[in-house]
């Protein structure tokens, strides 16, 4: 989903129904870092008054997902490589934690909707459909921590979701290399399917430490240019 493709706004529940799409827009890498957003604009998106739109932003800012801006606009928080490593370090203890409750709670049904969640994720993926693959990463990886039952812990991920999520973009375009290995996924239905907590734990780690890898590259390169860029800034005076 795009910012184009955001959803018309319901008759009741503005506020509510605008923190949703923009909450699902942030997990799924919808807006990058950086982005810029007027209420005005997204109002006129959505096809309801500016109001409650503010009033949806003003939440997201209030949780860090969003920062407040000039000009009466926000912009999506561009994370520095410590408070990314930060943000791996939470999601590590508590995604872990929530597939160690999720594995024996789940029913045959979960597993037949995750099987096929993770089959459009890797037919996404496959063709390097970025949007899509993250839609269906954020539906597989949210559905599993939810069956966790722990509403608490739920909401603790989700915020990190939000913080985390526009730069889940850097995953693609994916290489063409590995394409053809196992998916974490893959080899985590099959853990779950057999009920073996310890092993679905193992690999929920490894898919963030995956993700972590290839992110994380990006982020030092960008902050190596950004360092570069500073040090090549007109006026800029050295002292030694």
């Amino acid at each position: 989903m795009s910012l184009d493709q955001l959803p018309i706004a319901p008759k009741g529940g503005l506020t509510g129904h605008v923190e949703r799409t923009l909450k699902q827009a942030l997990m799924e890498g919808s807006l990058k870092p950086g982005e810029r957003l007027v209420a005005r604009d997204l109002a006129a998106r959505l096809g309801t008054s500016p109001t409650p739109v503010r009033e949806a932003l003003l939440k997201l800012v209030a949780s860090g997902a969003l920062e407040m801006a000039p000009a009466q606009s926000f912009t999506v928080p561009a994370l520095s490589l410590e408070g990314y490593r930060e943000i791996i370090d939470i999601r590590m203890v508590v995604e872990s934690l929530a597939v160690e409750r999720a594995t024996p709670l789940l029913t045959e049904q979960d597993l037949i909707v995750l099987r096929a969640i993770n089959e459009r994720f890797k037919d996404a993926r496959a063709r390097n459909a970025a949007r899509e693959a993250l839609h269906e990463n954020k539906e597989f990886r949210l559905m599993l921590y939810e069956r966790a039952a722990m509403p608490a812990l739920y909401a603790v991920i989700e915020s990190l979701w939000l913080k985390i999520g526009p730069s889940l973009n850097y995953l693609f375009p994916v290489d063409s290399t590995r394409l053809g290995e196992p998916h974490n996924h893959d080899l985590l239905l099959e853990a779950l399917a057999r009920r073996d907590t310890e092993k679905a734990v193992r690999l929920i780690r490894k898919a963030i430490e995956d993700g972590a890898a290839v992110i994380g590259e990006h982020f030092a390169e960008d902050e190596a240019e950004r360092s570069i860029a500073s040090q090549a800034a007109p006026g800029r005076t050295r002292t030694g």
